[in-house]
């Protein structure tokens, strides 16, 4: 049973710095050597204007789900952060600005709402930013402060991630940040002295663990890189987007290439194309696009090419809900497609599992000469673990793909009949292996 586990919330208004905070919050956890599983939830508005929340359960087990009750509430906006008063667990602990950037009515302050037996800890986030720094735009690093402190959190662990994040802004921004964050920690330390919890204390020296903070759309597109991703082809969509956006960054820095194409349709055919032509190939996709995308994969099952697709599951039905999680096309994925077409489908349930199962998808692909796809889905592309940095080995990313063998040079059929039921899947140029490739299933 876990001794440690503690649900966190950070709640404000966009421009606040939520989102960072809640980064930094996580970072700073897995480097103490606890198990990170956190969530953003912000405004679909392309504008970015509504609230932001950033969830985290951190515990000193691995934590498989978010909790439905919050422990600890920073509240950056007391506007905001009063709709998150119906999930507070008994006697959590809210820590508000107490002195915000404008003026809020008494009765609408976070304080005139909570239970009685919730604790609560007014803090100037603001006032000790501007103080520290000159500006109150690092309240949220205050309020991480003001929380390290209260939560018996050595401080080092802060520095170092925030050192990380801002020192290639110059250590002008740098010094600022961490000039706020330890503003709101001394404040905690010298004004709570004797209130401070210590569900989360962890000493100043742990053992380092190999562990690194990722999403699984993250996953997903290291898995493809370590398995010696070549191409990748899609069309942007939610919530699958990321995994492109992180190869156009690292797949050319291994000699690869990422190609936005006109629609989905054209980007399942350039990966079968690809795949035909002996180079692995992948896109991604949600329901909207993986609908579009049906034809071409029962032709690729008809045909034997290879595929893998990633389908990143969003609420319907139609175009649906694009920042609204749901797990309703597996039958898409299992049965989509005029006949009788058989394909290979994982469904991973934790952000390692994306990785372990893309890397073998590609082999699986290449030695059954089948479309595979991975389902995954809004919360778990877009959740954040802290795991043990996954590498594949080279066994686990080997070329898989059943080739003829020299005996067959000049009288290969590409569909002969095996014992195996696997049909040596020769590479356009071989010389002697010549075939044709048809949705018909007739021999050249």
């Amino acid at each position: 049973m876990a001794s440690v586990d503690l649900s966190l919330e950070i709640c404000g208004m966009s421009g606040d710095g939520t989102i960072a905070a809640g980064g930094i919050l996580n970072e700073a956890m897995s480097r103490a050597g606890l198990s990170v599983l956190a969530f953003d939830s912000y405004p679909a508005e392309i504008r970015g204007f509504g609230r932001c929340v950033t969830l985290s359960r951190i515990g000193d087990v691995e934590m498989l789900a978010l909790s439905d009750r919050t422990n600890v509430l920073i509240s950056l906006d007391d506007e905001q952060s009063r709709s998150r008063i119906p999930f507070l667990a008994r006697n959590a602990v809210v820590l508000f600005d107490n002195k915000p950037p404008s003026y809020v009515d008494e009765d609408q302050s976070i304080a005139a709402h909570v239970e009685p037996d919730t604790l609560l800890y007014g803090i100037p986030f603001g006032d000790l930013a501007a103080g520290a720094s000159g500006t109150k735009r690092g309240r949220n690093l205050t309020a991480l402060g003001a929380f390290a402190a209260l939560f018996e959190v050595p401080p080092g662990f802060f520095h170092d991630v925030i050192k990380k994040k801002f020192r290639p802004k110059g250590e002008k921004v740098l010094d600022a940040n961490l000039k706020c964050f330890d503003a709101g920690y001394r404040y905690v330390r010298g004004s709570f002295a004797g209130r401070t919890v210590s569900l989360l204390a962890v000493p100043e020296e742990r053992e380092a663990a190999d562990k690194v903070l990722l999403s699984g759309n993250v996953a997903i597109a290291r898995g493809a890189l370590d398995a010696n991703l070549k191409l990748y082809f899609g069309y942007p969509i939610t919530p699958a987007t990321p995994i492109m956006e992180y190869l156009a960054r690292a797949l050319p820095e291994k000699g690869g290439r990422v190609v936005q194409m006109e629609d989905e349709i054209s980007s399942i055919g350039a990966v079968m194309g690809s795949f035909y032509a002996g180079r692995r190939a992948m896109t991604a996709t949600s329901g909207p696009g993986f609908a579009l995308m049906t034809e071409l994969i029962t032709h690729g099952v008809m045909a034997e090419v290879p595929a893998v697709i990633i389908d990143a599951q969003r609420g319907g039905p139609a175009t649906g809900l694009p920042t609204k999680t749901e797990q309703s096309d597996l039958h898409a994925a299992v049965f989509g497609g005029p006949g009788d077409s058989s394909r290979i489908v994982f469904a991973p349930t934790n952000v390692r599992e994306c990785y372990e199962y893309t890397v073998r998808s590609f082999q699986l692909a290449e030695k059954y000469q089948v479309p595979v796809i991975v389902l995954t889905d809004f919360f778990l592309d877009n959740r954040v673990e802290n795991v043990r940095m996954p590498r594949a080995t080279d066994e686990q990313v080997a070329d898989w793909n059943v080739y003829p063998d020299e005996e067959s040079r000049d009288r290969y059929r590409r569909y002969e009949m095996t014992e195996s039921g696997i049909s040596p899947r020769a590479v356009p140029g071989m010389e002697g292996y010549l075939f044709a490739a048809t949705d018909s299933g007739l021999q050249p």
